[in-house]
């Protein structure tokens, strides 16, 4: 598959799962147990996309490395901040309110 279709396909998933832990359900919340499963679904697919991405910048050099991650940073925003925030710590990214 080509990577910038994948990689989209990748988006609107996050994108989902996002939306999955906005929206209000019954009683005006999720469950905790549903809140769980999306951000442990969430934290799951933004490792499977980072180890795509990662798989794909193998074997360049530098400056395509950079191209590539500007590219990305611009066309997945989703992907690019969650990554981000992913990276940092727990002390700093309160992920109950996500």
């Amino acid at each position: 598959m080509d990577w910038k279709k994948q990689l989209k396909s990748d988006e609107r998933e996050l994108k989902a799962l996002i939306d999955r832990l906005g929206e209000p359900h019954e009683g005006g919340q999720l469950s905790c147990d549903e809140r769980e499963m999306a951000l442990r679904s969430l934290g799951e697919k933004l490792t499977q996309m980072r180890s795509y991405v990662d798989d794909c910048m193998s074997g360049r050099s530098t400056y395509e490395k950079a191209v590539l991650e500007y590219k990305l940073r611009v066309e997945y925003p989703f992907f690019s901040h969650l990554t981000s925030l992913s990276a940092l710590s727990r002390e700093y990214v309160e992920w109950s309110c996500a």
